[in-house]
């Protein structure tokens, strides 16, 4: 009997979070009642999108796509999805993390964005992500 070897980093997950993805969300969400996402999203579009939630930060890496004025609502999307969405938990993984780092890349940061961010969570990393 043979027991298999284990590769360091063999197991990692780098699916790409496409485009038109993020830009079919962003879509949802401008059609959404911010109080409502769920309304403006099928069954579907919920169950399978939930795992974008807890994708890692290479996954991301197409966020340099995205037009600077598709950033901010895409973070509001996320930040309102976690805190609606059954299954869209996510934590220090959080979409959020990485569109503002991107925001603050090309300075569109701002300290109203990160208020109505803190405003609008319970999730303690948000938005800077893990002090470590």
């Amino acid at each position: 009997m043979t027991i298999g070897t284990w590769e360091p980093g063999s197991n990692k997950n780098t699916e790409v979070v496409e485009h038109a993805k993020l830009i079919e969300l962003l879509e949802c969400f401008r059609a959404a009642d911010p109080e409502k996402l769920s309304d403006a999203m099928s069954d579907a579009q919920v169950r399978d999108n939930a795992g974008l939630m807890r994708l890692d930060a290479a996954s991301w890496c197409n966020t340099e796509l995205l037009a600077d004025d598709e950033l901010d609502p895409l973070v509001r999307f996320f930040t309102l999805a976690e805190m609606q969405l059954s299954g869209w938990d996510a934590g220090v993984r959080s979409p959020v993390v990485y569109l503002v780092k991107e925001m603050k890349k090309r300075g569109l940061f701002t300290a109203d964005c990160r208020k109505w961010i803190k405003k609008n969570t319970d999730n303690r990393y948000l938005p800077n992500g893990s002090a470590l």
